[in-house]
């Protein structure tokens, strides 16, 4: 039986965490700009947006950690999972609607992803 590297495995996990740190990022940043009913420059405003920055930097950094080892044109391509992170998130937290128009865009640019992050045997 093949054993898989630890190695292997950790900068992927690093780049998917990278992943929902910067979703987690933006939907805090939406929250925060959406609550704004007294004014923005209150103290609950400025904590709340230092905090979903601060979330979203983690993102960055954990992304820069992830290139050390991922192939950039492997890791670009699967932050498109932003975009279905971002879907769900906006309809659960935010009540927007999905639409089948908007599953049909997400499911399109996942099975581009796919196509653009598996390996495909050379031929000899």
């Amino acid at each position: 039986m093949p054993q898989i590297s630890n190695f292997k495995i950790i900068p992927y996990i690093i780049l998917f965490i990278s992943i929902l740190f910067s979703i987690s990022g933006q939907l805090l940043m939406k929250y925060t700009m959406s609550h704004r009913n007294e004014g923005i420059f209150t103290w609950i405003f400025i904590q709340q947006l230092v905090l979903s920055i601060s979330v979203y930097c983690l993102g960055v950094v954990n992304w820069i950690l992830a290139l050390r080892s991922v192939k950039l044109s492997v890791a670009y391509p699967l932050t498109s999972l932003n975009y279905v992170g971002i879907l769900f998130g906006s309809y659960y937290f935010f009540n927007e609607v999905i639409t089948l128009t908007r599953i049909a865009g997400v499911i399109t640019i996942f099975i581009g992803v796919l196509l653009v992050v598996i390996p495909l045997k050379k031929s000899i």
